[in-house]
């Protein structure tokens, strides 16, 4: 590991584990009620009423679990084929996708909240979310053209322009609640489709082992420090936002329990099954396995539907950010088209191999978010001791 990614491990690892233990202070120091028994809920400062609380759970899932658990299946099997046993394996991803990543989703949203008309929390938002769905798009389409079972850039493009014009009819028709409860419910069916898929021609993979020192070795030396290259500096930004956006109503310990309870139980159940169906799952694919049609059909509906849910709810506050820092030149409807164009161009130089290197170009563009998680941590001690 050379100097620079030293020194991101490190500040990486110290915010992450000041997140953390802002979050639980949080929950447990901040009150539901007043005296007079009324809730104290949080207010993002926006006109818009709040989400309930089963919409408010849809869209925390939107945010990006639905979409990090229909790659994390990959990351599993690499973490076998590394050599952890089932035990490490699970609790490795699950970890790369739950309260480690989203206490710091958590923390900044909290920043958001105050400081939602802020010009510099809104530009980061909207770089961070080109740069973090385009990077998401096509990861996801990857994800889907290996259930197809047919792997070509032109299938990934039409893929991807499908999924972001659903995303932008979504949007131009504010349909973004019901697209959120839509994918958490087929994630519902795709999670029912693997449990329920005969296992004739599959070996079940029971869960076995426990934590050793391979455990740790691989966690902090090379997992967590990608994690927090990847996620923290490029997307923590563009959750937070949308996080701030959903969250007015909610108490701070529903915000927290939510946000970072949710991804967590989430992630270990679905690796957990990910794990004792790994053949079945590695296997979905239309082109060679028909045996696994109906699951394999859920889960490329459900990784477009993750997509577009995701998209949607940036494309909301991309949008609205742009309307505010225009004052009003760019409207709201007539900017969601070129959003859509933009991420699908950039999606167009990942996929062609003009950038060949997403994740190492995200690493480097992503650093100038890092000031902005600081500032949060540090009002949110600030909030503590008022």
């Amino acid at each position: 590991m050379d100097m620079f990614n030293r020194i991101i491990y490190l500040v990486g690892a110290l915010t992450t584990v000041a997140s953390i233990i802002l979050c639980f202070v949080l929950f447990f120091v901040c009150k539901s009620k007043n005296v007079k028994g009324e809730r104290i809920e949080l207010d993002n400062k926006s006109s818009e009423a709040p989400w309930s609380l089963g919409t408010w759970i849809a869209g925390v899932f939107v945010a990006g679990t639905g979409v990090a658990l229909m790659y994390a299946p990959s990351d599993l099997d690499g973490y076998i084929k590394q050599g952890l046993n089932a035990v490490e394996s699970i609790v490795m991803v699950a970890l790369l996708n739950g309260a480690p990543v989203w206490a710091l989703y958590s923390i900044m949203g909290l920043w958001y909240m105050r400081h939602m008309d802020l010009k510099i929390g809104k530009i980061a938002a909207m770089l961070s979310t080109i740069l973090g769905m385009s990077i998401s798009l096509w990861t996801g389409m990857n994800t889907v053209a290996r259930f197809i079972g047919v792997n070509f850039p032109g299938l990934k493009f039409m893929l991807a322009a499908i999924t972001v014009i659903i995303a932008m009819i979504s949007a131009k028709n504010n349909l973004l609640k019901g697209m959120s409860k839509l994918a958490f419910l087929v994630f519902i069916f795709a999670f029912l489709a693997v449990i329920s898929t005969p296992l004739g021609e599959f070996n079940f993979s029971p869960i076995t082992g426990g934590i050793t020192g391979n455990f740790w070795k691989e966690y902090f030396s090379g997992a967590t420090a990608a994690s927090w290259i990847f996620w923290f500096l490029s997307w923590t930004p563009t959750v937070s936002r949308w996080l701030a956006h959903i969250s007015k109503g909610r108490t701070m310990k529903e915000y927290i329990a939510g946000t970072m309870i949710l991804p967590t139980v989430l992630a270990f159940i679905w690796m957990s099954v990910s794990w004792m169906y790994q053949d079945v799952i590695m296997n979905f694919n239309l082109a060679t396995n028909m045996a696994s049609f109906i699951p394999c059909v859920i889960f490329i509906v459900s990784g477009i539907l993750f997509m577009t849910g995701t998209l949607d709810s940036d494309c909301k506050v991309f949008t609205e950010d742009l309307e505010y820092i225009t004052k009003g030149k760019l409207e709201r409807k007539s900017t969601i088209t070129y959003y859509g164009l933009f991420v699908l161009f950039c999606f167009s130089l990942f996929i062609s191999g003009i950038i060949d290197q997403p994740f190492e170009f995200n690493e480097y563009a992503s650093l100038i978010f890092m000031p902005l998680m600081i500032w949060s941590l540090v009002e949110s001690v600030q909030m503590l001791k008022k």
